[in-house]
């Protein structure tokens, strides 16, 4: 279990390497993952923590340390798409979080806007593989995160994507996928994907806010978006109560998040 742990907190060894270093101990890297979901598997399935925060990708001086008892799920890949191609860049900024804070890799997907995406099978295949990695070389807690908020027209690429995820995922690694808000009630099609787990974010969501707000004190349509949601430090509190797994992201403010009405 130390060693779990251990391999989960080292985050820019492993992550922010120089390519010419990183090959060279890429091999540890996956051998020191198989140890670790070994020792997870052996004991037994573990849970997330009731709240997690995220970390993107910004210099540590603007993000606080996790309250205690709280989780990290921390940007550790980008991945970009653009017309028929993609290119994938490690996280940028170093981050360091005590041992015994439980972490989630999160991969974030872009699509660029000026250039037709063209979904094709070697995009996809890159997707997966960058999960599929990421997941291997491991956090302390057996999750990962995919965070790639699909447009109408790329939902066909994320579903066939994210099958190919959890098809390929190790053995005990469960997938965690963010949604938009809408997805989880009127504009529903996330009721047979193959996740463990749907974060609806009730953030930046502009003029709408105030009908997510209505719309959510009644309970959401979509049981998927019922076991988890994600909120914002930086707004105004959720002024009703959400069901599940509490994430927070971090925006602009370097104290900890506060005033969860779900407490």
């Amino acid at each position: 279990m130390q060693l779990s742990c251990n391999l989960g907190k080292h985050i820019n060894f492993l992550y922010d390497l120089p390519m010419t270093h990183f090959r060279q101990l890429k091999l540890l890297a996956f051998f020191l993952a198989g140890i670790v979901l070994s020792t997870e598997a052996a004991s037994g399935d573990k849970s997330l923590p009731d709240e997690v925060w995220w970390y993107w990708d910004r210099p540590a001086v603007q993000l606080p340390l996790p309250a205690k008892g709280v989780g990290a799920a921390v940007v550790t890949t980008h991945i970009f798409f653009s017309g028929d191609h993609f290119s994938r860049q490690s996280r940028r900024s170093a981050l360091r979080l005590p041992d015994e804070v439980a972490i989630v890799p999160v991969i974030h997907v872009e699509v660029d806007p000026a250039h037709r995406f063209a979904g094709n099978t070697v995009q996809r295949d890159a997707l997966r593989d960058a999960v599929v990695d990421v997941a291997r070389r491991g956090g302390s807690i057996g999750w990962v995160q995919l965070d790639f908020e699909a447009r109408q027209s790329q939902r066909e690429f994320w579903r066939a994507g994210v099958e190919s995820i959890k098809a390929a995922l190790p053995t005990g690694v469960r997938l965690s996928v963010t949604a938009l808000a809408s997805w989880c009630y009127g504009d529903r099609w996330l009721s047979d994907i193959p996740v463990d787990e749907v974060v609806p974010m009730y953030f930046r969501l502009g003029r709408s806010r105030p009908d997510y707000v209505l719309r959510s004190a009644e309970g959401t349509t979509e049981p998927r978006c019922a076991l988890a949601h994600g909120v914002a430090d930086d707004e105004s509190p959720w002024p009703v109560a959400l069901s599940g797994r509490r994430y927070v992201f971090l925006g602009h403010r370097t104290r900890r998040p506060t005033n969860n009405p779900n407490n």
